[in-house]
């Protein structure tokens, strides 16, 4: 039940509806690189995910493989392809080791009739995730890919230093790029003094100088 608390739409609910909650859910882990959904299979469950990152992944025509989507715990994952109820494009995959809890879906479209506050929650979430992706578009549209790059740098947590703490082909598939433009591109901010390439991940160093770099 505690964990379930953590998500952040959960929160509002009394105890004695949380505990009820999480008695309808089945407690799943998953090592890095599983497959918790493959794309075209319908999204039977929604997924309150405790710890770990969880991707949506989009496999090319050319056979690459891109992330448009990107959930850290805690967090409810994929929400429209549930609400949808129609096979998605996407799939679904543990980009780290992850722990989660399963809510049939009917279970979940229950919830969100019966607790305004969760479903108030989930609606401003869809609207904010709905305005981040027109924003995406705008600035793969518009945006040259060293641009593109600092500004998804710059916009992950203020609060850590480590903006990226996967690999460079990884950030390459969640920004829809090459691996080859994005190493390039991090090599120009490492230049630039933006940012650092270490063991840790990809520190920023500067975040003036990568803010500025994200607006030319």
């Amino acid at each position: 039940m505690s964990s379930l608390a953590s998500v952040p739409a959960l929160r509002v609910l009394p105890t004695t509806a949380l505990e009820a909650l999480a008695s309808q859910t089945r407690l799943v882990r998953f090592p890095a690189g599983a497959v918790l959904r493959p794309a075209g299979a319908v999204a039977r469950s929604v997924v309150f995910l405790l710890s770990g990152t969880v991707v949506a992944t989009h496999v090319r025509s050319t056979g690459a493989e891109m992330w448009p989507e990107r959930w850290t715990a805690p967090a409810i994952v994929d929400k429209p392809a549930v609400l949808d109820g129609r096979p998605p494009s996407t799939g679904l995959l543990a980009m780290t080791t992850v722990s989660a809890r399963l809510l049939p879906r009917a279970a979940f479209l229950r919830l969100l009739e019966e607790e305004q506050a969760v479903r108030g929650h989930v609606l401003g979430q869809l609207a904010r995730d709905a305005m981040t992706a027109r924003r995406r578009l705008a600035q793969v549209a518009t945006m040259p890919a060293v641009a593109r790059v600092a500004r998804w740098l710059h916009e992950q947590n203020r609060e850590q230093r480590v903006a990226w703490r996967g690999s460079q082909e990884q950030l390459a598939r969640v920004l829809g790029l090459s691996r080859v433009t994005v190493n390039r591109a991090l090599a120009r901010l490492a230049q630039a003094g933006a940012v650092t390439l270490t063991d840790r991940g990809i520190v920023v160093a500067d975040r003036a100088r990568l803010d500025a770099i994200a607006g030319d």
